[in-house]
């Protein structure tokens, strides 16, 4: 991985909206989150956030000192100043002296303390940025870092291969409570580039956005480095048919096995939306022999499991000319799933007081021995989200195994983050 910080460009997004009265470190923070959010290596389709500290007039005309950081759901590759809301830096970092703060107290303070009032919400990871003491920080879910954390020892692996170039915080869900344990960490070992986040993904900063933006490209290269070292023969291939059933075969019945009756209309029913893709790298993960064991032990990190939920639908290999076994294959196959989900549900609810409600339990992924993988969706673009998604996990556990073995987060800490209020609104 390489920067892609270009002095013109630079100094054109500062020229650019400089015309719209924004200030040249803002402009800045945009320009860099852009070069994040463009990779996507580092981040896809909302994930991700970046901020920076600064000052701005009140509606009183008062300067305050400001905490610009990422809204939710924002897209780092397409950001605008407008997406980057501004929030009361003091406010913020009171916050840290609280020994509990509830999720839903935490995004109440944040709205009151923004400076436009109509702003998006401020990202669920405002208050660890407002915790670090540094002008930029970014976070990334980097695929590279991933593979690496993503393993039963991978805060032992980060320790070595960054040599103090890092803090490590162990497993926190976002929120409140990962921003004190980030800032602690932090605190302990001031001279850190940036933060390793474990099962997560990492955070860089500094005190001007190059620094920032390169820090957070040579602790990714590094981790890409390491994971050209001492791999591993990975995914022996099962045996597969000698001809596989095409798409166009294939689409149709996976579709119509995950279509439910709409209870709303009386004869409706509910199908998804469908997205293929294929490839040496796909179908090297596809056809392994362990597929059952690392393709569904979970999500690379923990907010895919909002867009893919935490394993995927696996079906048998179509075999061509045998598609009414296939249909009945997968039929088999999608009804387990939900078994499966349900039962995960019932166990899960159980454990935290039987007060959620069960999502819809259909696979957002299938991965088709021989074919490749459909994401799936209820339009066509949360279908192309949940394929990005499952592509580049498959190619994040591939590296994992390829130098260890893949653990993701445990199943209560998936079902924390699939049914965590601030992901429901």
């Amino acid at each position: 991985m390489k920067s892609g910080w270009v002095d013109s460009g630079a100094r054109a997004a500062i020229d650019r909206y400089a015309r719209n009265g924004v200030a040249p470190d803002l402009a800045l923070r945009v320009y860099t989150t852009r070069l994040l959010g463009r990779d996507p290596k580092l981040v896809l389709h909302g994930g991700g956030n970046t901020s920076v500290k600064t000052t701005m007039s009140d509606l009183l005309g008062e300067k305050v000192a400001v905490l610009c950081v990422k809204g939710s759901g924002s897209d780092m590759a397409t950001v605008e100043p407008a997406d980057l809301p501004a929030v009361r830096l003091d406010r913020l970092r009171k916050l840290r002296t609280r020994a509990a703060l509830s999720d839903e107290e935490m995004v109440r303070i944040q709205r009151e303390s923004l400076l436009e009032p109509t702003a998006p919400n401020p990202s669920v990871e405002t208050l660890l940025h407002a915790f670090l003491p540094h002008k930029f920080v970014d976070h990334t879910h980097a695929s590279a870092i991933l593979s690496i954390v993503d393993q039963p020892d991978g805060e032992a692996i980060c320790a070595e291969l960054y040599d103090g170039r890092v803090g490590i915080v162990p497993y926190v869900m976002p929120g409140f409570l990962l921003a004190k344990a980030a800032a602690e960490i932090y605190d302990a070992k001031p001279a850190v580039e940036g933060l390793i986040l474990h099962k997560h993904g990492i955070f860089s900063f500094g005190d001007s956005a190059r620094d920032a933006y390169e820090r957070m490209i040579a602790l990714v290269a590094l981790a890409e480095e390491r994971l050209q070292k001492k791999r591993k023969a990975v995914f022996v291939t099962t045996h597969l048919p000698q001809a596989i059933a095409p798409v166009a075969a294939v689409a149709p019945i996976l579709r119509g096995a995950c279509s439910r009756k709409d209870e709303r209309i009386e004869g409706a029913w509910r199908r998804m939306i469908l997205e293929f893709r294929t490839g040496p790298a796909i179908l090297n993960f596809a056809n392994g022999a362990q597929l059952a064991r690392y393709g569904q032990a979970g999500v690379v990190t923990p907010d895919h499991t909002i867009r893919t939920k935490n394993w995927p639908l696996l079906t048998a290999a179509p075999e061509r000319d045998r598609t009414d076994d296939f249909k009945r294959a997968v039929r088999a196959a999608v009804t387990a799933f939900v078994q499966r989900y349900d039962a995960y549900f019932a166990r899960q609810n159980a454990r935290v007081g039987g007060i959620k409600r069960p999502l819809d339990p259909l696979p957002r992924v299938a991965l088709v021995p021989g074919l490749g993988l459909f994401g799936l969706g209820q339009s066509k673009k949360d279908a192309r989200i949940a394929a990005d998604l499952a592509q580049c996990a498959l190619e994040i556990i591939t590296d994992a195994e390829a130098i260890g073995r893949f653990e993701p987060i445990s199943e209560d800490e998936m079902f924390d983050m699939e049914y965590w209020s601030l992901e429901q609104t």
